[in-house]
């Protein structure tokens, strides 16, 4: 019972740091966004890497060109641009995976470069939480939840640029398999 009590209360005490250290504005995760390099005369701050904030800005000009996530995926593959996962091993950066390093892009990482506010130079704590100190499943909080600390780094897309790509993907039109677009697509959607 006692050592129970003393990992949770070691939780909660660990818990209580880093929230005050995400709230004060401070980066609280590991991941490096793509795009972004770790400063060498400051580690905690973080610096546009140019080669990787090319693509990145590629990826939201092909969205403001009316591709979708998958177009833009088979589009990246054709240019043969590196994923970033591949792209961070390639030039000796730190990585997030214990998978196979996938070398072909899909639509979910440019889902995630196109949502990610990082792009506006803001940092984004607090998106993920766990169950409890003994459960570590992941899971994903409320937006509102979220904190959120504006222009703690440069920026790599401007604002304009980003409410255009919000606005285009909230209001997303499917072509049929004929290749013809509904009259209807983007205006109804389906009740259930």
């Amino acid at each position: 019972i006692f050592n129970e009590w003393y990992a949770k209360n070691t939780s909660k005490k660990i818990r209580a740091v880093v929230r005050a250290k995400g709230e004060s504005g401070q980066k609280i995760g590991t991941a490096i966004p793509y795009g972004y390099m770790k400063n060498p005369d400051n580690p905690k701050q973080l610096t546009i890497d140019e080669e990787a904030a090319k693509v990145v800005r590629y990826i939201y000009e092909l969205c403001i060109c009316g591709m979708g996530p998958t177009k833009i995926a088979r589009q990246l593959i054709e240019d043969k641009i590196p994923t970033p996962t591949a792209y961070f091993k390639e030039h000796g950066m730190p990585y997030n995976t214990k998978k196979a390093i996938n070398t072909k892009w899909d639509g979910q990482s440019v889902i995630y470069i196109l949502e990610n506010m990082v792009y506006l130079g803001h940092t984004v704590n607090f998106k993920t939480t766990t169950v409890s100190y003994k459960v570590h499943k992941k899971m994903y909080n409320d937006t509102e939840d979220w904190v959120i600390i504006p222009n703690t780094q440069e920026p790599i897309i401007d604002m304009d640029i980003w409410e255009r790509v919000q606005e285009i993907k909230k209001h997303r039109r499917r072509n049929t398999a004929t290749g013809r677009e509904s009259i209807f697509s983007g205006l109804v959607y389906c009740g259930d």
